[in-house]
């Protein structure tokens, strides 16, 4: 085994990044986790899976999740723009077992327990560094990288040189240093969508159990979220197509405020919200990559790829790919050699797999037949519980899950020539009422 400054380099600190670190430390194996902005920082993606709540006790870190004050989440309701439509999905109604309930998090304090648990288990932590350059050794045993420091202090611009024998890429859609795994990407099967979002105060809340759901309210053209979490502020966002976006020639906040002036449903639940800060805007974000490793570098979370947020599914495929990558470094760094072909394409198997069931269930919801048989409340053939585990985040398909995830598919198929449900009317905006919501913080 060739001397190398660490046994495991790891690119970037979100909960891909910091689970990998963690898992990779506790095995023994020297680990470097590199983080290019200063934490705590604000991230988007607050609402957690039930399902993610096993690979967080893996870790270790879940007493101090449960210890942080997180608002619990219990389910989701789902609602028509117009407010002609809703369904609750109540995860302790899915047949899959210890999939009752998980939390909404504000991330920036969420992904600061991940790093520094990860700390704390060993990984050595650099945050406000940047890798700005990864070359694979002529050996083949490891990467040579180009850290650089962008923290305000004496080391700002610095830049410092390090060799890793691996590299776990959990840097997101960051393009900071040549990536050749990141340049080849499979077709997209959505077209390509926006998000806008900010924190509000003021929103409203049911009472009871459901106050710490999430609340999706679907458009014409896209969506909303909104995500309780905190006892005052929520997170609200608005998914739309780029194309969309562009017909409205409309500022972000602006386009923000008119779909929710033109929609009965969002202007009760926002009637009196008040942004707290600035609009976000998160773009082109749907997108896979066709292989997710390399001998000696494997992508993770976000760097691997991402189709949409409406089922949550990003912090969940986050910590399920890191725990992949990790264990499969681990081995193979036990045995003192690189991933074989075999082991790159299971690997990018697995991943694509777990993340195809999100996949057909987000298409599902933007086609209106479909969305008109996951709003049923009776579905038929006893499919809703196999579908609510799934909404859990029970993407790893058992028996029971798989063929009600199938005839439900099926079904949806069907509904487009032969309706097995009363087909929903997904309403047109109305154009008539004043948003509740001022689209700029002052």
């Amino acid at each position: 085994m060739s001397a190398h400054d660490y046994d495991v380099l790891v690119i970037g600190a979100g909960p891909a990044g910091s689970s990998a670190a963690t898992r990779t430390a506790a095995a023994g194996l020297r680990t470097l986790l590199v983080e290019k902005e200063t934490f705590p920082r604000f991230r988007i993606g607050e609402s957690l899976l039930p399902a993610g709540n096993a690979l967080l006790r893996e870790i270790g870190v879940w007493p101090k999740i449960e210890a942080a004050g997180f608002i619990r989440k219990h389910g989701a309701s789902f609602h028509l723009a117009d407010g002609s439509a809703d369904k609750y999905v109540d995860f302790a109604n899915g047949i899959v077992p210890g999939l009752d309930q998980t939390f909404q998090v504000e991330r920036a304090t969420f992904d600061t327990i991940l790093l520094e648990h990860a700390r704390e288990t060993g990984a050595e932590v650099r945050t406000a560094t940047t890798v700005r350059q990864l070359i694979a050794d002529a050996a083949g045993e490891g990467y040579r990288a180009t850290l650089e420091c962008s923290g305000a202090s004496a080391r700002d611009g610095a830049t410092t040189k390090i060799s890793a024998r691996w590299v776990i890429d959990a840097s997101g859609r960051d393009q900071l240093f040549p990536a050749e795994l990141k340049r080849a990407l499979d077709p997209s099967p959505f077209p390509k969508r926006v998000a806008i979002y900010n924190h509000f105060t003021h929103v409203a809340r049911p009472d009871g159990r459901a106050a710490g759901n999430t609340v999706i309210v679907r458009l014409a053209d896209g969506w909303f979220w909104l995500i309780p979490i905190d006892a005052q502020r929520t997170s609200v966002g608005l998914v739309t197509t780029v194309e969309a976006m562009r017909d409205r020639r409309l500022a972000p906040a602006d386009l923000f405020a008119e779909a929710v002036a033109t929609s009965a449903k969002l202007r009760e639940l926002l009637a009196g919200a008040q942004p707290v800060m600035a609009f976000h805007v998160t773009s082109d974000y749907t997108y896979f990559r066709r292989e997710l490793a390399s001998p000696r570098l494997l992508l993770t979370g976000d760097a691997a790829g991402f189709f949409d947020p409406i089922f949550s599914s990003g912090v969940y495929m986050a910590c399920h790919s890191a725990k992949l990558a990790a264990d499969l470094v681990i081995r193979a760094h036990r045995e003192d050699r690189a991933l074989t072909d075999r082991e790159r394409h299971r690997y990018t198997r697995a991943i694509k797999t777990h993340a195809g069931v999100f996949q057909k269930l987000i298409a599902a919801f933007y086609d209106n037949d479909s969305f008109s048989v996951f709003m049923c409340p009776r579905p038929p053939l006893g499919l809703a519980p196999g579908i609510t585990s799934i909404v859990a985040g029970h993407s790893r398909l058992t028996w029971s899950t798989w063929w009600r995830f199938h005839v439900f598919l099926l079904v949806c198929r069907l509904q487009h020539r032969l309706p097995m449900v009363p087909n929903l009317r997904v309403a047109q905006m109305d154009q008539t009422h004043q948003s509740p919501i001022r689209p700029l913080v002052a």
